[in-house]
């Protein structure tokens, strides 16, 4: 593994969209949208990596467009960090930082499928926390 900056404990490394779907199928889609988030990780403590996958899916209320995106982002951490803060990094900060590449890709996605953009609104995904930590495995590898 590279090693960490001095400064920091915690980095986000990269991210990659594993799954892009987006499906029209009405005139009018509505402004209203529903949206939902599905969180899994993978943590190793011999490697010193999270792997935060973060499904997305939004509809419109008349289900006229739907949009299913997953998309993962690597994360490492110095070996000596706390189990508490390591907790805090996973489960609240590692989604936030996520997001806004999530914001930018919808926004890009429905603004070139024809439609009005979607621009999500900056989220305080905190309450994600709860249900990351449920669906986070230990593994040797952060695959």
């Amino acid at each position: 593994m590279e090693e960490l900056s001095k400064a920091s404990k915690f980095q986000f490394k990269n991210y990659k969209i594993i799954k892009s779907h987006f499906e029209l199928s009405g005139d009018n889609p509505s402004s209203t949208i529903n949206l939902k988030f599905e969180p899994k990780g993978t943590i190793s403590k011999e490697k010193s990596c999270f792997k935060l996958q973060l499904g997305v899916f939004i509809e419109d209320e008349n289900k006229n467009f739907l949009i299913e995106i997953i998309i993962v982002a690597d994360f490492y951490f110095d070996s000596d960090i706390s189990s508490e803060h390591l907790d805090q990094y996973f489960y609240i900060n590692a989604p936030a930082l996520l997001f806004p590449y999530v914001r930018a890709y919808i926004s890009t996605l429905t603004t070139l499928s024809g439609i009005n953009a979607i621009n999500l609104p900056t989220l305080n995904l905190t309450a994600l926390g709860g249900q990351l930590k449920k669906n986070t495995i230990e593994s040797d590898e952060c695959n």
